[in-house]
């Protein structure tokens, strides 16, 4: 075997579950900058869902062309180029709103964005690791059981007013705490 082939099978010595694991967790982290890609280079939104989701199709089935080493986001961004390459080839559009290096640049643009997320999700992570008692367990209610206020308020037995005030600010230390962990200056 080529050192071609070895890494177009890259994929393939995972395990199946394995490998559709990878695609699904790969795809649902960079789904937001490709789409935000696709908008960018397409006239109408209704276009861009449209080629979204020929992009999520094309990409799973090249997925196995998909080298796990290498960041996932960029390799999609290319198969992205592709459909929309072929999106406009099929519309028999005269001019290229994006073409070459412009589109080239959006892409690299998207990649910078997610990359930037990337850093920003991990010191929300750790900013939420260090939160405790009532705040903690507010913060648990509203975002990850997804439960109103007012909600809340039943649950716990507080007022509405106490719990929108306490999420306001564990959301305003939460920011502080980001920014701080990122090296940035909090006003």
């Amino acid at each position: 075997m080529t050192d071609k082939e070895h890494d177009r099978n890259s994929t393939t010595q995972l395990t199946a579950r394995d490998s559709r694991e990878l695609l699904t967790r790969s795809w649902m982290k960079a789904q937001p900058s490709v789409f935000a890609f696709v908008i960018a280079s397409t006239p109408q939104f209704s276009d861009a869902e449209d080629l979204l989701q020929e992009v999520a199709a094309e990409v799973a089935i090249r997925f196995d062309e998909y080298d796990p080493k290498r960041p996932f986001l960029p390799w999609a961004l290319w198969v992205a180029k592709i459909k929309i390459a072929d999106f406009y080839r099929l519309k028999k559009r005269e001019r290229l709103v994006f073409a070459g290096e412009a589109i080239d640049a959006l892409a690299a643009a998207c990649t910078r964005v997610q990359s930037l997320m990337s850093e920003e999700q991990g010191a929300l992570e750790h900013c939420l690791k260090e939160t405790t008692g009532r705040t903690r367990q507010l913060l648990l209610l509203r975002y990850a059981e997804d439960l109103k206020p007012r909600q809340i308020a039943k649950r716990l037995s507080m007022s509405a007013a106490a719990v929108r005030v306490t999420l306001s600010r564990a959301r305003s230390a939460l920011g502080k705490c980001v920014e701080q962990r990122l090296g940035r200056k909090t006003s």
